[in-house]
């Protein structure tokens, strides 16, 4: 597995196809693998890049407490590893995590994003995602010393089974294999890199009323059953040019539980901006 070391730390990637280049970033806790998916049907037409958030996968974990867990840092590492790819332009985009560092990106450097895909996702916290940062701020200690005794699967696998139970899902032949995949690489995810990158998400600043500013064409895609479907909605709002599309059936993760939908949404709005027309509107799939 290629590396690139940026800002003084490894970071693991994977380059697939030509053509415009395509890069996206994961949610948290996961891998450039929750994109294994898409990669062969975007890799058709676009130079697809996927890579390991730092704290994530196999890029490097620095310590707990090491200041380079921010958002603006993960960034800065996406920066440094498209200059070192030698990309110029990109599509840009990312699921959860992975789009707030997206739209982040767009709104710092403005000139290397052709198209923003921001999935999943908020622009800082708001609705669950401010119930989430206040969970997180009363349950730090607890949750790290679990998490350093048990792993992070344990940690979290009582979150993705109220996820399930609350979409209706009872039984485990009942989801899907990428979220069972997903569940199982949870095993092998740093504790330094959990908690790190968790600290990351607390302390972000809000970008909500700075999207406006973001000139280009933006697909914001939600699943109607995510937790962070107000936040996405309240993207939109800022982004009346943008494309808003609805993924029926999906919980929190739309490239996992409906892979399908997910890639056909992505694959359509991209054509529509190779052909230069315009992406304003909303769509259910």
């Amino acid at each position: 597995m290629p590396k690139a070391k940026v800002n003084g730390i490894d970071i693991a990637y994977e380059d697939h196809g030509e053509g415009t280049p395509l890069v996206l970033a994961h949610g948290y806790t996961a891998s450039k693998e929750m994109w294994e998916n898409q990669i062969e049907p975007f890799s058709r037409k676009y130079r697809v890049v996927v890579y390991d958030v730092r704290g994530h996968g196999e890029s490097e974990a620095p310590p707990e407490d090491d200041p380079g867990y921010s958002l603006d840092t993960f960034v800065e590492d996406q920066h440094a590893l498209m200059e070192h790819l030698g990309i110029e332009q990109a599509y840009a985009g990312g699921l959860s995590m992975g789009g707030m560092i997206a739209m982040r990106f767009a709104l710092k450097y403005p000139r290397m994003v052709r198209a923003l895909v921001l999935c999943d996702t908020a622009a800082g916290h708001d609705g669950a995602g401010e119930l989430m940062r206040q969970q997180w701020e009363a349950n730090h200690d607890v949750v790290a010393a679990f998490v350093r005794n048990q792993g992070v699967f344990q940690a979290m696998r009582n979150l993705y089974a109220q996820r399930a139970q609350a979409m209706g899902i009872s039984r485990p032949d009942q989801v899907p294999a990428p979220i069972l995949q997903h569940l199982e690489r949870l095993q092998q995810v740093s504790p330094d890199g959990f908690l790190g990158a968790g600290r990351a998400l607390r302390d972000q600043q809000s970008v909500l009323e700075r999207l406006s500013e973001v000139a280009a064409p933006t697909l914001i895609l939600v699943g109607d059953q995510d937790f962070l479907l107000v936040g996405s909605k309240a993207m939109k709002e800022r982004m009346p040019n943008a494309r808003f599309t609805l993924i029926q059936g999906s919980g929190h993760g739309t490239c996992l539980w409906q892979p399908e939908k997910f890639t056909a949404a992505v694959l359509d709005f991209l054509a529509e901006v190779d052909a230069g027309r315009p992406v304003v509107g909303r769509e259910e799939r």
